[in-house]
């Protein structure tokens, strides 16, 4: 970071052809660092830390390419804002100290997890030197919150604090919400292990947050244009064939494609044939990322993004649990509290 004189806006990838954003941030910060093109989604969550609460739409909603989609992953910009109450300027190191700080928690987290199924706890890298967490680091994305905080709510109930559990599910999906997927893999693993209302309160406590959420940047900002707020659906393996042309230009992106496909194949097969919940937690990535389209696939930067927890869940599994075996198997709440 010294070589670009401290300045933290190199995290936040504002970009040079995306002049909205690059407009917005020069008129609250002065210069800052931009890279090619369009630069990456830090520059919008920077847009919505200005605005976290969503008070003021018409100046600061507007500028996002896509405002509902956005706007809906609220946690890291409140974070990040310290609740709506920094200027621009503490808000670019805020943004860059969450995200150490959620990488920090995820490791933690992690390296628990591994020390339940009786590993070493130092297998908690498994998170810090996820490729796709270091490129959310990167671009100052939320991923590393979300996951963070999910790989954390697993801890806890595993150690049987249901209730920080879901609290922690609750934070996951209000990051990214994505996570609605680690708030349903939980219930049902709750559900297979401990009973109908654990199982339950972990499904709907997140779920009722984010649409609770949801309806509110209704309110406040309106219906828009939502058919196409989401890009990056399709239909299943749809993107992964389409990217697989551009794959054969790329080599690397053509190994990790690849790659990231036998994984989903082998992490399903450990899922299901264990009980341990930091797989099942996880299983519905798999999920999606066979439906994500080629924008997602193509390249090896967006799709270990979209999937991260999968790649952190599968070292646990595969390379930890398959030698310590799985105690989870029995694993009960004993003490929810």
């Amino acid at each position: 970071m010294s070589e670009f004189g401290w300045d933290p806006t190199v995290f936040v990838a504002f970009g040079r052809e995306q002049g909205p954003t690059r407009e917005y941030a020069e008129e609250r910060l002065g210069d800052v660092f931009l890279r090619a093109a369009q630069g990456h989604d830090g520059k919008f969550f920077f847009v919505q830390a200005n605005d976290p609460w969503v008070v003021d739409p018409e100046t600061n909603a507007h500028v996002l390419d896509r405002p509902l989609y956005r706007s809906q992953r609220m946690f890291y910009p409140v974070l990040a804002s310290g609740g709506g109450v920094l200027g621009p300027e503490a808000i670019v190191w805020g943004m860059l100290f969450v995200n150490l700080l959620a990488m920090a928690v995820g490791a933690w987290a992690t390296g628990g997890i591994a020390s339940e199924i009786g590993a070493s706890p130092w297998w908690g890298l498994a998170f810090t030197l996820n490729l796709g967490f270091i490129s959310e680091l990167n671009i100052g994305g939320a991923g590393v919150v979300a996951a963070a905080a999910a790989f954390a709510a697993v801890l806890m109930i595993m150690k049987g604090r249901l209730y920080w559990g879901i609290g922690l599910l609750t934070i996951a999906c209000l990051a990214r919400e994505a996570m609605l997927i680690a708030a349903v893999g939980t219930a049902l693993w709750l559900w297979l292990t401990n009973g109908r209302r654990p199982a339950l309160a972990a499904a709907l406590v997140p779920g009722t947050a984010v649409l609770g959420w949801a309806a509110y940047l209704r309110i406040r900002i309106g219906h828009g244009m939502v058919a196409s707020e989401v890009q990056e659906i399709g239909w299943p393996l749809v993107g992964f064939v389409e990217a697989f042309e551009s794959w054969l230009q790329n080599p690397v992106n053509l190994v990790v494609g690849v790659t990231m496909l036998l994984m989903f194949v082998l992490f399903t097969r450990r899922v299901l044939l264990g009980r341990q919940l930091v797989g099942w937690a996880f299983l519905g990535f798999v999920l999606l990322g066979i439906v994500f389209t080629k924008q997602v696939w193509e390249s090896y930067f967006d799709i270990t993004r979209a999937v991260a927890p999968i790649i952190t869940s599968f070292v646990l599994l595969v390379f930890v649990g398959s030698r310590q075996g799985d105690p989870a198997e029995t694993e009960q709440l004993t003490t929810p509290t």
